[in-house]
């Protein structure tokens, strides 16, 4: 899929029990919603990549009578590579279902469910293209810490992987695509989809907002 820059990633944690995503403290933010922007003062530098793969499953050709006569479609499953500069520590280990026991994290057994929406634009009339995720897995399997030189400082990227789970919300199926520039498109409605709760986005919208940070 043709896309340009990677604008933003959203992320929330979702509540199994009631299908809405946590807000205030036992969320991400006050509105549920976390993006990975690049304002310092919120502890982010930005995202670099957001590689989105398997959105299509495996194809099984199917024979009789010496021709193939159908195709077994399996099912997606998709995945993302998001590799930022900085994300605020706080929001990763949630997302990655630590627990803060006595100042510090520890990882836990328990799955925590998220939810992601990943916003790129079309290369064609540069408007806003979504990828929303109604659930999901996040997962930390590395850390790759180098010394600085005399030269230079050698920093190590957040690199989380997010694996798609199939969501109510979207038919059973495990993601979503929207044009901004489709003319039914409504963000408020997209986000509330994706992630049922969120207030960062109220009443009838279909523009990006304005880049926050510095």
């Amino acid at each position: 899929m043709a896309s340009l820059g990677l604008q933003m990633v959203y992320l929330a944690l979702r509540d199994v029990n009631t299908g809405q995503i946590k807000v205030g403290a036992d969320g991400l933010s006050a509105s549920g919603v976390f993006a990975i922007d690049t304002d310092k003062s919120k502890g982010n530098l930005g995202t670099k990549q957001a590689n989105i793969t398997n959105l299509a499953g495996s194809n099984t050709k199917i024979n009789g009578n010496d021709r193939v006569v159908d195709v077994s479609r399996g099912q997606a499953a998709p995945s993302i590579a998001i590799d930022a500069n900085a994300i605020n520590h706080e929001v990763k280990e949630k997302i990655l279902g630590h627990k803060k026991v006595n100042g510090y994290w520890v990882p836990s057994d328990d799955n925590v469910e998220v939810a992601c929406i990943v916003v790129t634009r079309d290369p064609v009339d540069r408007k806003e293209l979504y990828m929303g995720f109604g659930r999901g897995i996040c997962t930390e399997s590395a850390m790759d810490v180098q010394t600085n030189t005399d030269t230079a400082e050698t920093r190590s990227d957040d690199q989380i992987t997010f694996e798609a789970l199939s969501f109510d919300g979207f038919e059973g199926k495990p993601y979503v695509r929207a044009y901004a520039s489709d003319s039914d498109f409504d963000k408020t409605k997209f986000f509330s989809t994706v992630m049922p709760g969120q207030t960062l986005f109220t009443g009838t919208t279909s523009s990006f907002p304005a880049p926050t940070g510095k």
